[in-house]
């Protein structure tokens, strides 16, 4: 078996790329977000959880949905909706369209999680600004409101 060479750093030659960056700033969100919510005496949202509501909130209710949106299995949606659903936060309904498919809703005490949290990320939103200057920070809400289209494909 032949020693393959390995590298103590990833530099690729390029600049940290967008992506990258924008993780940051995600991780930096939900991760305040947590702090937030544990601040009022709420237990703390695994990411794959606060990713099931950031999916419901634009409108995604099923598990096939959501999977096939954060790109992984229908299996691992449905392990973090249950626990949510034993929460209290969350309920699994039968879609009055497919019989087989349920809808993921979110109950009373959901969408109150989810009212406290969208005023904790408004406040952190305000908190970047202050961070990074007001003006900097309506021209980022303007460009990332802007839809970027269609997947790119490389030719």
């Amino acid at each position: 078996m032949s020693k393959q060479k390995v590298s103590e750093q990833f530099d690729l030659g390029y600049p940290t790329n967008l992506m990258q960056l924008l993780l940051n700033y995600y991780e930096w969100f939900d991760n305040s977000l947590q702090q937030a919510l544990a601040a009022d005496g709420e237990k703390a949202f695994s990411k794959a959880q606060s990713a099931v509501f950031v999916n419901l909130a634009e409108g995604r209710n099923t598990a096939v949905d959501i999977a096939r949106h954060i790109g992984v299995s229908k299996q691992a949606v449905n392990k973090t909706v249950n626990e949510l659903v034993e929460r209290g936060l969350l309920a699994l309904v039968v879609d009055s369209e497919d019989k087989r498919s349920r809808r993921i809703l979110p109950t009373e005490a959901g969408m109150e999680k989810g009212r406290q949290a969208a005023k904790a990320l408004y406040e952190l939103e305000q908190e970047l600004a202050r961070r990074i200057g007001g003006e900097q920070a309506k021209a980022l809400r303007a460009i990332l409101e802007r839809p970027p289209g269609p997947v790119f494909e490389a030719k």
